[in-house]
């Protein structure tokens, strides 16, 4: 029996329909079929009112762009998989529909246009010109770019905020022009305005790229260098955040001697009695500038959940620096290294310690990613994210579940935990452990396409309001209506959330996984770890 595919397709004609709808087709189910073959099918035998662009079938053109299954790519290169059964084809979003999967482009031309995405030359051009390899390293990927649009449609800062951010594709466009040796014209400057440090850095953009290009590194990353290191371009918040990570060694402005300081006596809760800088503990909980002065309840119920497990650890208090995280993401290498080389040194005096855990996935990702990769600086221990361990402690039987939650909450993958470094079914895997109804993000946006929550890449420290936007797009958006908490394993998502929550007035709780954790493990023991308004909180929600 020949096998189909439900093809579900987006249908809107401005000029005679009211509203947009969709159209279910049956199409035969051929091994190695692409999205573009279904449309085909459809356009052929089916319905020929159906209307898509497309032209070479090679990847080449970018015209096939669309929205499949919630995620832009093009049809003509995404291949039907054999276990699929549905697939959704829609529009991309941003521009408006001219016809069904059609839209109009002419808004994102104009941006590339406006930003003169071509090399000014200071002389006649003369034969012959010779350019060496090593001159064309930089802009050679960047011009695979084939304007499908599709980072655009999934960039988080665009859709809130396009007139702020350019986006991918004019950033790409402009460090074409700006990393070319013969290029006279001051496209940094034009970066700099703009939004160049509006960019998440999330990789959605590398993500759907059809031709994998790494814009958020190899365009706005090498921009940013530029900007900060030879031009001293850098807006006023990141000017602030470079001295206070020289003079605090936090990006917060915060006094370092405070650091950690929410372990011992805190708001009327009692000490946690964690050890500082032990030598001979196997493990280091690194905490980092948001749990350590934000979100102090994550460093406090992180630090009891060790404890219970029984765990041989230590924090550094005082002593300990800035991860760096902040610093790769406006380039400002040199500081991130000297960062890692203390760290380094840290971990040799700290003999005995074979594992760091962390409770933001901004530091888990600079530990294990940038630092290896960007500084060539191995720590030589093993890093894991705080659920990654606590997943880790429940298996094996460290961690018991003194009684489950009962509550309903959605989760929102962190992109430097979870697309950066894969790391996914650790933390859903403690959300069930402890009873949590767990419902995903609408709209397909969770796990690999989980949409950033604003805060990354500088962009929360530059451009508050816009970051603010993004997480409450985020909300309004993906968060289902009848969940009452979004869970969150990243301080910096969890802070941008909550500022979202109290400006915009949205109902939702938001919570980290390790405070669930604790009030899971511990009972009412939790409320001197954590306070005693958030447990109350966190229990009014399991009981209803």
């Amino acid at each position: 029996m020949e096998r189909k595919i439900k093809l579900k397709v987006f249908r809107y004609n401005p000029v005679v329909d009211d509203e947009p709808h969709y159209d279910v087709y049956e199409v035969p189910y051929v091994e190695g079929a692409r999205v573009l073959d279904l449309l085909n099918y459809v356009k052929e035998h089916l319905d020929s009112t159906l209307t898509y662009r497309w032209e070479c079938r090679a990847g080449q053109c970018g015209s096939c762009a669309m929205m499949i299954n919630g995620k832009a790519g093009l049809a003509c290169q995404t291949l039907v998989l054999p276990e699929d059964k549905e697939i959704v084809v829609e529009p991309l979003p941003i521009f408006p529909v001219i016809k069904d999967l059609v839209v109009d482009v002419e808004k994102g031309v104009r941006k590339i246009l406006k930003v003169r995405p071509y090399v000014h030359r200071g002389s006649p051009y003369r034969r012959p010109e010779i350019m060496y390899q090593w001159e064309i390293e930089e802009v050679k990927p960047l011009r695979e770019c084939v304007e499908c649009w599709s980072c655009i449609a999934m960039c988080p800062v665009v859709r809130v905020a396009w007139d702020v951010y350019g986006g991918p594709i004019v950033m790409n466009s402009i460090a074409k022009a700006a990393l070319d040796r013969r290029n006279v014209f001051d496209h940094i400057l034009l970066a700099f305005l703009e939004g160049l440090n509006a960019c998440t850095q999330c990789g959605m953009c590398k993500e759907v790229c059809p031709k994998e290009i790494d814009i958020p590194e190899k365009a706005v990353g090498r921009m940013r260098y530029i900007a900060y290191n030879k031009r001293n371009l850098l807006r006023p918040d990141h000017k602030f955040v470079v001295e206070s990570m020289r003079r605090n060694y936090n990006p917060l402005g915060e006094p370092a001697e405070s650091r950690g300081s929410c372990l011992g006596e805190w708001n009327g809760l009692p000490s946690l009695g964690v050890p500082v800088a032990k030598e001979g503990a196997e493990m280091l909980y690194f905490l980092g500038c948001m749990a350590s002065w934000r979100e102090q309840t994550v460093a406090r119920a992180t630090a009891a959940l060790l404890k219970l497990a029984g765990a041989s650890f230590t924090v550094l208090g005082p002593y300990e620096r800035d991860c760096g995280s902040v610093l790769f993401r406006i380039n400002d290498i040199e500081q991130a290294q000297s960062f890692a080389l203390y760290m380094k040194e840290v971990l040799k005096k700290l003999k005995g310690v074979h594992t760091i855990v962390t409770s933001c996935a901004g530091c888990f990702r600079t530990f294990k990613v940038d630092y290896p990769t960007r500084l060539g600086i191995e720590l030589g221990v093993e890093i894991l994210h705080s659920s990654e361990l606590f997943n880790r402690y429940l298996r094996e039987g460290a961690l018991n579940v003194k009684k489950e939650l009962g509550l309903i909450a959605t989760y929102h993958d962190p992109c430097h935990l979870g697309r950066h470094v894969g790391v996914f079914d650790p933390p859903r895997e403690v959300i069930k452990a402890i009873g949590v109804d767990l419902r995903e993000m609408l709209n397909g946006r969770y796990r690999e396409k989980s949409m950033c929550c604003g805060a990354g890449g500088g962009a929360r420290s530059g451009f508050r309001e816009v970051a603010r936007e993004v997480a409450a797009y985020r909300i309004r958006v993906d968060v289902p209506k009848d969940v009452p908490m979004a869970v969150h394993t990243c301080p910096f998502c969890y802070f941008n959330f909550e500022d979202a929550v109290k400006v915009k007035g949205y109902s939702l709780m938001n919570a980290d996984l390790t405070e669930l954790l604790a009030v899971a493990t511990m009972g009412p023991e939790a409320a001197k770890v954590i306070g005693k308004e958030r447990f109350e909180a966190i229990s009014k929600l399991s009981r209803t």
